[in-house]
C-alpha cells in the first residue's frame, strides 16, 4: 500500500486592489512554467543557493493552481549512510540542488478565495503575486468564530485596534461610544486597546464579548488573544493563525517521497465543489 501524507490547506479571501472581482485573465502575466533563484557573488562568479520551480495550471477556467518546488544547496553533508549502514561519500554533487520542499496554492475565481498549503507563507505568497501581476494584493484570513474561542480555556490578555468606522454600526456593546470617542479624540487614525486578565477562566461573559469582537472583525484590526489552551500551555492566537482549513490524505510518490501536484489540486478542487 502506498504511503500517504496529510496536507492541510488554509482558505483566505483574496483581494486584488482596484478590482471589485478578479478572473483568470488577471493572472496572465504569470508564466505556466518558471524558475527563480537566490544567488550570491563570489568574486566574478555567482553561486546559486536556492532554486524555486513554479508551475501554473488553470482548471475549468475557474481555478488557478500554483505548485512551488524548492530546494537549497546547503546544508550539504559530505557523508551519508547507505542500505548496509555503512558510511560513504554523498553521491549528490555539491553543486546540485534537490527540489524537496513543496508548497501548493489554489485560487478560485468563483468564490474569490485562495487556498494555501503552508500558512506561514501567506505573506510571502501575497508579495509574490503582487510582484508577478503588478497589482497590490491582500490575503485576508477567514475565521471560524467558534474555533477561535474553543482553543482557549483561560485568558491573560486581549488586545485589538479600534478604527473610526465603529461609529457606523448600530451596536455599541463591545466598547461604549464615549470610550471610543476618547480613544480617537486625539485625531489618531486608530487606537490600540489592551485588556489584561489574571489568567481568568473563560466565563460566559468573556466568551460573549470575544464572540462579538470576532463577529465584527471588520471594525477591529490586529485582534490578539493570549491565554492557555487545553494543554495548559500559554499560547497566542490571532487573526493570522486561525482560519478555515481542510485536510487531505494523499499518496506520495515512492521514489521521491513527494506529492503529485495534479493529484493534490484535483482532490482539493473536488472538495471545494462539494461545499
Amino acid at each position: 500500500m502506498a504511503k500517504k501524507e496529510k496536507i492541510k490547506f488554509y482558505v483566505h479571501q483574496l483581494i486584488l486592489i482596484g478590482k471589485e472581482v478578479f478572473d483568470c485573465s488577471d493572472f496572465d502575466l504569470i508564466k505556466e512554467s518558471d524558475a527563480e533563484t537566490f544567488e550570491i557573488a563570489k568574486g566574478e562568479e555567482r553561486e546559486i543557493l536556492t532554486v524555486k520551480k513554479i508551475s501554473k495550471i488553470i482548471y475549468e477556467d475557474r481555478f488557478i493552481a500554483f505548485a512551488f518546488d524548492e530546494g537549497a544547496k546547503y546544508p550539504y553533508p559530505p557523508r551519508v549512510i547507505n542500505n548496509d549502514l555503512r558510511e560513504q561519500d554523498n553521491p549528490r554533487a555539491s553543486d546540485l540542488i534537490e527540489l524537496d520542499v513543496q508548497t501548493f496554492v489554489l485560487i478560485d475565481v468563483f468564490s474569490q478565495r485562495i487556498w494555501i498549503s503552508n500558512q506561514k507563507k501567506k505573506n510571502q505568497i501575497a508579495n509574490w503575486l503582487k510582484e508577478k501581476i503588478n497589482t497590490d494584493v491582500i490575503i485576508k484570513s477567514i475565521i471560524k468564530d467558534g474555533e477561535f474561542i474553543d482553543k482557549i480555556r483561560s485568558v491573560r490578555e486581549v488586545s485589538f485596534t479600534v478604527v473610526p468606522n465603529i461609529f457606523n454600526t448600530s451596536k455599541q456593546d463591545i466598547l461604549s461610544s464615549h470610550l471610543v470617542q476618547d480613544l480617537l479624540g486625539f485625531g489618531a487614525q486608530k487606537a490600540k486597546l489592551s485588556l489584561e486578565f489574571n489568567n481568568s477562566r473563560i466565563s460566559d461573559t468573556i466568551k460573549s464579548k470575544l464572540n462579538d469582537l470576532i463577529g465584527r472583525k471588520n471594525e477591529f484590526t490586529d485582534i490578539t488573544v493570549i491565554g492557555c489552551s487545553d494543554e495548559n500551555l500559554e499560547s497566542t492566537f490571532n487573526l493570522e493563525e486561525i482560519s478555515s482549513k481542510v485536510q487531505l490524505d494523499l499518496p506520495i510518490i515512492a521514489e521521491s517521497g513527494l506529492l503529485d501536484s495534479n493529484n493534490v489540486f484535483s482532490s482539493l478542487i473536488n472538495i471545494i465543489k462539494e461545499v
